[in-house]
């Protein structure tokens, strides 16, 4: 009794993994889309439209005179300095992806990529 019930589990494990994995891979194929763009809006409004293929460093002017300092280097985008108090949009880490985002709420920023169809 207890040998059919551990099977069961077993095989119930193993098809929960092949669908997790079928589900991940179907995602990264559809999400292929070459990440060209770095879109920045400040309270709605599209502010600047950066490349991501060319590195520097640019100070976006976020809400209520606050800022925060975008870094774009090998093909990578992050917020590396900010006035805000909490600092999330720091520690969200770098993006890369058509769709990946950073967003800092109390200065009202969104830096969102990109790709070439959109």
């Amino acid at each position: 009794m207890k040998d059919k019930s551990a099977i069961r589990d077993m095989i119930l494990a193993a098809a929960i993994l092949i669908i997790a994995a079928a589900f991940y891979i179907g995602n990264r194929i559809i999400n292929r889309t070459p990440a060209v763009i770095v879109e920045v809006t400040v309270d709605g409004v599209i502010s600047q439209q950066l490349d991501l293929r060319k590195d520097g460093q640019f100070v976006i002017e976020g809400f209520n005179n606050g800022s925060n300092t975008l870094v774009i280097e090998n093909g990578e985008a992050w917020i590396s300095d900010a006035t805000c108090p909490d600092r999330v949009c720091i520690h969200q880490g770098k993006i890369s992806r058509s769709g990946e985002m950073i967003v800092c709420l109390p200065n009202l920023m969104i830096a969102k990529i990109v790709g070439e169809e959109e």
